[in-house]
């Protein structure tokens, strides 16, 4: 017997709390400062303890030494990015956590 037929709700497959929180967070997006995420991606920085984990070291040794290879372009932006996108999630996960 085929159920395909069968008049279903627009909504039927809505997740209302996943939606709600979605909401929430494109909400929490708007109101970042970008002096904000900046400051947190420099505290990450400052408190690494290890100076080879910083994204600007490969740059750095380079320009020390000329005969080093330099590092890939794409690395380089990838690690400012994977930075600058978990400054803005610790942000945004604050502000909903204030929220709540």
């Amino acid at each position: 017997m085929s159920t395909r037929h069968l008049p279903y709700p627009h909504d039927f497959e809505v997740n209302r709390a996943a939606a709600h929180h979605e909401e929430r967070r494109r909400q929490a997006l708007k109101v970042l400062d970008p002096d904000d995420v900046l400051a947190v991606i420099e505290d990450a920085l400052a408190s690494e303890p290890d100076p080879a984990k910083h994204p600007l070291y490969p740059m750095v040794l380079w320009l020390l030494d000329q005969a080093l290879t330099p590092g890939s372009g794409g690395d380089f932006w990838d690690a400012w990015k994977r930075l600058a996108l978990q400054a803005i999630d610790q942000l945004v996960d604050d502000a909903l956590a204030e929220e709540d």
